[in-house]
């Protein structure tokens, strides 16, 4: 085994314990993964330890732990892990992962779609069946529906790229 050794300064030195500190990794550990990460061709992964079951333990400091507990409940994830999970997925997939809430609100969105479709259905079959009906839609009307259907892909557009900034998930291909 080879050993490389750096002389830090004193405030370097007092950064770099903080930082791993906050990390709850060693400096050795965090020096090696910075290695790994820079030339990642040339990784050495023989201390890869790849886990049998679907479950990942990690661990955090207490401030990171009370940090994570704020932000999923801000963003209203029902626990930590939740949360976390869907942290990992985001950057994974580069696609975002709705929280419940969020997927609530996209059925309603369709419910409300779907609405919109029956009545325009209703609109054309009475134009088709019965033409001396059609004075009785107007221009304002079929502008109003026109409207209503913008702000709703406003909503849900705006739904996606909040969710997407959450994750900084860059330039997704949502609603325009």
């Amino acid at each position: 085994m080879a050993r490389i050794e750096i002389l830090l300064s004193d405030e370097e030195k007092s950064n770099l314990r903080h930082y791993c500190d906050t990390k709850g990794i060693t400096a050795s550990s965090m020096v090696r993964t910075l290695i790994n990460q820079s030339s990642p061709d040339t990784a050495i992964t023989s201390d890869f330890r790849e886990v049998k079951t679907n479950k990942i333990t990690v661990r955090f400091s207490a401030n990171n732990l009370h940090a994570i507990a704020a932000r999923a409940k801000s963003e209203g994830y029902v626990s930590q892990t939740n949360w976390a999970t869907a942290c990992i997925l985001s950057q994974l997939y580069k696609q975002p992962v709705l929280s419940n809430e969020e997927t609530n609100v996209l059925r309603q969105s369709n419910r409300q779609l779907a609405a919109i479709g029956r009545n325009l259905n209703q609109i054309a079959r009475v134009l088709n069946i019965e033409f001396r009906e059609s004075d009785k839609i107007t221009k304002d009307m079929i502008e109003m529906l026109e409207s209503k259907i913008n702000q709703h892909k406003q909503k849900v557009s705006d739904l996606l790229n909040k969710n997407c900034q959450r994750w900084s998930i860059p330039d997704a291909p949502f609603i325009s």
